[in-house]
């Protein structure tokens, strides 16, 4: 299975397009703050959406069960510098990224 960067430009419809897809496979969405999550569930009643309750970092640290399957992240790079501390045990100073998208798409 793989992971898919959503890259636009702010304002652009990226939270829009993960609430649509968070109500259509039923995944929740990971985010830094209990303020996200709780703005995430206003923005999706506002558009008619249904989405599963947003888990936070906190949350994620709380449980002692099993994290669902699937997630989706909103806002990822501080997430994912976070992640990736945490799995490598060490504070990770840099990623590089491509943007597959563009690399199979090409931008015109």
């Amino acid at each position: 299975m793989s992971t898919n960067l959503i890259v636009k430009e702010r304002g652009a419809g990226k939270t829009t397009q993960l609430l649509y897809t968070s109500e259509t496979t039923q995944y929740p969405i990971l985010t830094q703050t209990k303020y996200a999550a709780d703005s995430l569930l206003k923005m999706a009643a506002e558009i008619g959406l249904s989405i599963p309750t947003p888990i936070t970092i906190t949350d994620m640290r709380r449980r002692g069960q099993k994290m669902p399957e699937n997630i989706i992240i909103d806002e990822g790079y501080n997430l994912i510098g976070e992640a990736l501390d945490y799995y490598l045990g060490t504070h990770v100073v840099a990623v590089t990224f491509t943007d597959k998208l563009k690399e199979k798409y090409g931008e015109k």
